[in-house]
């Protein structure tokens, strides 16, 4: 058992003293190396009878749609293929209540968890994940690994010219359902923008009583009109299923899609929003090597730069076409503030939750 673990009894799952994430990766990661020295040896022939036990899954809690898709071609089968041990992704919604009924009722099942930056940082405070108690920086429960660019998606066959956050708003002239996320991160940003706020001052805004107000009362005039997603790939799966004539989706949903919804669909790249994520590792997983060694091998900068560039993340040329020159330089993404939401999340979530139970 790794240095700073110990158990409350021997049926108890492993807690992790107040010890560096960073040490108990590393163990992890000591961990992985005989599997990939022993992986290059030449390796003697099989015995005819009997065989060698299969390792435990490695179970991965991440997003499902293509973000999945992706993860599971240039990270999870690379390393399969490296260590000879299973790697599992499951679906899940990212927030903070999943993951403390997962710790709750499965507890050490999940050997790392991808999640928005906002939310580890906000896991990682309520003790739910392993973390480097000697880094005070917002990164003690793991880095940033992977950002993704959302942005609005639109049917051509609805609009005459591409969209903007304002013609979103524009149920008149562009009758219909749109989609946004269940969540008010991403979301109070975007009814800033349609409100004319400009993206540079958006987070100076929403942090006052009035600039949250002015977003609940953009959100108003069109909550009729709204259809919610609570997952990248249900954001997908309502534009293509007709469910909406627009609405905010991670763009590589839209640019991995089928031929037939890619000629479907085009993107606005004009204040997209920027999402990073990063992996945690659940406390009661941490006792467990070869949990810290898919934790370890995940957050290398070789498997990041490998999902960054299997991520879809450039305007087609029809895009490029219909911008009129305006995408001949793709315009910066709006980052969202991670640390914004990790410290003023919670009420505000409380209000927004309450304002779409109570239409």
């Amino acid at each position: 058992m790794p240095a700073g673990l110990h158990r409350a009894s021997s049926l108890s799952p492993p807690v992790v003293s107040p010890l560096a994430r960073r040490t108990l990766l590393l163990a992890g990661l000591g961990a992985l190396l005989p599997a990939v020295a022993e992986a290059g040896k030449p390796q003697a022939a099989p015995r005819k009878r009997g065989h060698a036990p299969t390792p435990p899954r490695l179970n991965v809690l991440t997003f499902a749609g293509k973000i999945t898709d992706i993860q599971r071609r240039v990270l999870f089968t690379p390393y399969e293929r490296l260590t000879h041990r299973t790697v599992t992704p499951h679906g899940w919604d990212g927030t903070t209540e999943s993951l403390q009924q997962q710790e709750q009722h499965a507890a050490g099942h999940w050997a790392a968890v991808m999640m928005e930056g906002s939310m580890l940082q906000i896991c990682c405070g309520l003790g739910l994940l392993a973390r480097d108690e000697g880094d005070t920086s917002a990164n003690a429960c793991g880095p940033m690994s992977a950002a993704i660019d959302y942005a609005m998606a639109w049917d051509r066959a609805r609009f005459d010219a591409p969209p903007s956050w304002t013609d979103f708003w524009d149920v008149a002239r562009h009758p219909g359902r749109r989609s946004l996320r269940r969540d008010p991160r991403t979301t109070l940003e975007i009814a800033l923008l349609a409100d004319g706020v400009p993206a540079d001052v958006v987070y100076r805004v929403l942090a006052t009583p009035d600039g949250q107000n002015r977003a609940f009362l953009k959100l108003e005039q069109i909550r009729p009109y709204l259809i919610w997603w609570s997952t990248p790939e249900e954001a997908a799966r309502i534009l293509t299923s007709g469910g909406a004539l627009t609405g905010f989706v991670p763009t590589g949903e839209i640019l991995g899609a089928k031929e037939a919804d890619r000629q479907r669909f085009s993107l606005n790249w004009n204040q997209r929003l920027l999402v990073q994520y990063g992996w945690g590792v659940p406390r009661s997983a941490a006792g467990d090597s070869a949990n810290l060694a898919l934790a370890s091998w995940l957050e290398q900068p070789a498997q990041q730069q490998a999902f960054a560039n299997a991520w879809p993340s450039l305007p087609s040329m029809q895009d490029i076409d219909a911008s009129g020159g305006r995408l001949a330089r793709l315009p910066p993404a709006i980052p969202v503030d991670d640390l914004f939401w990790s410290r003023n999340l919670a009420p505000i979530a409380e209000r927004f939750a309450h304002w779409i139970d109570h239409a």
